[in-house]
């Protein structure tokens, strides 16, 4: 029952952010009609078909002006699983699913700390406007830095020296709780200032990793 139970919250939980990734990509993109992407991808009169074919689509990392976009999308998904596994686990009181949060949020801090402190993009020249919505994104983010440790160490807490406590359990969840909040926000914040106030997008207002040390 309880094995039935955790495998159908996953499943729903798997559900869940497919769906909401799919509304937002949908709400997002431009509406393209299939006529103009048939004609973008013919090449133009003249032209070698070779030439565009040749051509590597990935970037490199030295191409990007900033390495936080590729970093910081870890800790955003290890920390909200981390958080559904905590709340399925105050019911189950399984060992194993101590070992998976505990990895799963040992891993989400070492991503918010590389995200929010080592690859942190410098910006510059911004409105007003996108200067408070940093402010609140650098705010949550640094919220997720210090929680995600505070729910690291009561994890492991947890699996070495208070084991299979409801009671204990239940702080942790508390705690990944307000994680999974605080990096939900600063993701919000963060994709505001891309898609709303354009910082970022083909390097805008961002300086480089060079720049920006």
């Amino acid at each position: 029952m309880k094995k039935n139970l955790f495998f159908l919250s996953f499943l729903l939980f798997g559900i869940f952010v497919l769906n909401a990734q799919k509304n937002s990509v949908q709400s997002s993109a431009e509406p393209v009609s299939i006529h103009k992407v048939i004609q973008d991808d013919q090449p133009a009169s003249g032209s070698a078909d070779t030439s565009s074919s040749n051509q590597d689509v990935q970037a490199s990392f030295d191409q990007f002006p900033n390495l936080h976009p590729l970093v910081v999308h870890f800790p955003i998904v290890l920390l909200l699983l981390a958080a559904l596994l905590q709340i399925i686990q105050l019911f189950v009181m399984n060992r194993n699913m101590d070992w998976v949060i505990f990895l799963a949020v040992g891993c989400a801090f070492i991503g918010a700390f590389a995200a929010g402190e080592l690859f942190h993009p410098h910006a510059h020249e911004l409105s007003e406007m996108a200067k408070k919505v940093m402010g609140q994104h650098d705010k949550f983010a640094e919220w997720t830095i210090y929680s995600s440790a505070a729910a690291a160490v009561l994890k492991l807490i947890s699996v070495f020296f208070v084991k299979q406590k409801r009671g204990f359990e239940i702080a942790v969840a508390v705690v990944l709780l307000f994680s999974a909040y605080s990096v939900a926000e600063a993701g919000h914040y963060g994709a505001q200032l891309v898609y709303i106030e354009g910082v970022g997008p083909q390097g805008s207002h961002v300086e480089g990793e060079e720049q920006g040390h």
